[in-house]
């Protein structure tokens, strides 16, 4: 089991989300005589992918040696993620790692910004489950063509965990911390208005930002613990923004709250053809 609910240990470098030059990391992770890291092996020659993480790219093996599984989280309503993006970032994942998963959210909790959009609840959830869809079998039929194995098993939508023991334990900690922490609140309350950015015309009211809420504890359990949620060791978590809920849990700033142990999540960068995205949800 993870230690997420163990008092804060001391921080370390792989929890805190950092985008540093090429020569910083490899300056940083030169094996020193107390390392507990392995020591570097000579790496063959790879095609970069254009997707950068940790100063790393995509397709470096250091990235799979350091952490064997990694995790892609997918956001269907940013425009980040075209199909084009999805299909290129499912292949370059399986170039470097033999254990790749998706993640992405569910219906009910991605209606609710539509719903807020004035759109009636059922078309809202109609509308959700049709985009999701489409994007998750984007993913399962892009994973199956590189020849990973069982892409159902691994292409995730948020609603497969509802009886999840682990994922329900996390999420009912980070409702409570919601409504009793200063910092969850805060940073949830960030991450909401940000998804509803784009939903809606004007600057979220307090009443839509806490009925969305529910979007956000619905994926905090796998930015927080995917190690513990998918019983894996280790596990980078990929996204293409910052997380506040998982800063302020990495910072300490949530007392009871620890990163699972293994889980790191790290910000995704798309250097391909000199693209300059800054996408805000």
């Amino acid at each position: 089991m993870s230690g997420l609910f163990a008092l804060p240990p001391a921080r370390n470098d792989q929890q805190k989300i950092e985008v540093t030059s090429m020569s910083q990391i490899l300056d940083a992770h030169v094996p020193g005589p107390d390392s507990d890291l392995p020591p570097s092996v000579p790496q063959e020659p790879f095609t970069p992918s254009g997707f950068r993480v940790e100063g790393l790219d995509l397709h470096d093996p250091r990235l799979a040696e350091r952490y064997g599984t990694v995790v892609l989280g997918l956001s269907p309503f940013n425009s980040f993620y075209s199909t084009e993006t999805v299909t290129a970032l499912c292949r370059s994942a399986s170039v470097s790692f033999a254990d790749v998963h998706v993640v992405l959210p569910g219906a009910p909790e991605s209606a609710l910004r539509h719903i807020s959009a004035g759109k009636a609840p059922r078309r809202a959830v109609q509308r959700s489950k049709r985009v999701i869809h489409n994007m998750r079998n984007v993913a399962r039929r892009t994973l199956a063509e590189c020849g990973v194995p069982d892409t159902d098993s691994r292409v995730h939508v948020m609603t497969r965990f509802a009886a999840h023991p682990r994922y329900r334990e996390i999420r009912t900690r980070i409702e409570t911390a919601y409504r009793t922490q200063t910092p969850m609140r805060e940073a949830v309350c960030a991450m909401t208005r940000t998804a509803l950015a784009a939903s809606i015309d004007s600057a979220p009211t307090p009443a839509q930002i806490e009925d969305n809420t529910p979007y956000i504890f619905a994926e905090s359990p796998l930015l927080l613990d995917s190690t513990g949620v998918l019983a894996r060791p280790r596990a980078l978590f990929v996204y293409h923004r910052r997380v506040p809920v998982y800063d302020v849990v990495a910072d300490g700033q949530v007392p009871g709250l620890t990163i699972g142990s293994g889980h790191v999540l790290s910000v995704l960068t798309d250097e391909r053809n000199d693209r300059d995205d800054h996408h805000s949800r």
